[in-house]
């Protein structure tokens, strides 16, 4: 259209392309769908990608939709789709554990939280969705990475790691260890390792024999017993369920 703002245009039209690219496109055949110059191109790419809308796979130079796509997106999904549905089981989970629940995705050596469900105590963790935290640091971030071998968490983590708190691993011997517990405990265990007092326990969200999602409860230490743990396991093992048969019987493109 003739009143369409040119710089505007291709960034929704990147995005569109995209969204409906299973393997993802290159600057050269970006830059031919929508008949753009990829020197005009490669700077909106740039600065898309530096704010995490798409991503790059640096071994076959394909750009996909990154994790800040969905985050803006997640008004809509919260009203319509997949997160609506997961979501409900969250909020279940919190009324009978009265603790905040959270959800994330993997982004690089980080957790962006996706979705969160408050606890209706006064002392409670405090994060928001749209958030980014150590990967290395949080119950989330190791379910997140729990089927990685330990050359993909070389790569993942390639230098030296954030400390959120004195009790945050940053040794890459001691994080694997911790992950590789996931699959035969069946849930990630953090303890004040992203906040002072504050003790943690996630579980992975599979699809198709891949993790895409992960979910957890965090627990103040002075409320945090046994029976405690116990029961959050088992409520967050009922919404692991649930989400893995949402995800199983859906078929969108849309993943969480």
């Amino acid at each position: 259209m003739a009143n369409e703002h040119r710089s505007t245009s291709r960034i929704l039209d990147i995005l569109e392309m995209l969204a409906s690219a299973a393997n993802g496109y290159t600057l050269t055949e970006i830059a031919r769908q929508i008949d753009a110059p990829k020197s005009s191109i490669f700077p909106i790419l740039h600065t898309m990608l530096e704010r995490h809308y798409i991503s790059l796979d640096s071994n076959s130079g394909r750009y996909s939709i990154g994790v800040s796509t969905f985050a803006v997106g997640n008004t809509y999904m919260n009203t319509k789709s997949l997160l609506s549905h997961l979501t409900s089981g969250m909020n279940e989970l919190v009324n009978v554990c009265n603790e905040t629940c959270s959800m994330g995705v993997l982004d690089g050596a980080n957790v962006l939280y996706v979705s969160k469900i408050d606890s209706p105590q006064s002392l409670r963790l405090v994060t928001h969705v749209g958030k980014l935290i150590p990967a290395n640091c949080t119950a989330l971030g190791k379910a997140l990475l729990s089927r990685k071998t330990y050359d993909e968490l070389k790569e993942i983590f390639p230098g030296k790691m954030s400390a959120c708190t004195k009790n945050s691993i940053t040794n890459l011997d001691r994080l694997y260890e911790d992950i590789e517990k996931v699959e035969e405990n069946g849930y990630a265990y953090e303890n004040q390792e992203f906040a002072e007092q504050i003790l943690c326990v996630a579980m992975p969200i599979s699809r198709n024999g891949s993790i895409v999602a992960a979910i957890s409860v965090s627990i103040p230490a002075f409320r945090y017993d046994e029976k405690k743990l116990e029961t959050v396991k088992t409520e967050l093992k009922k919404v692991k369920l649930r989400a893995e048969l949402i995800l199983r019987n859906y078929n969108g493109e849309i993943s969480i």
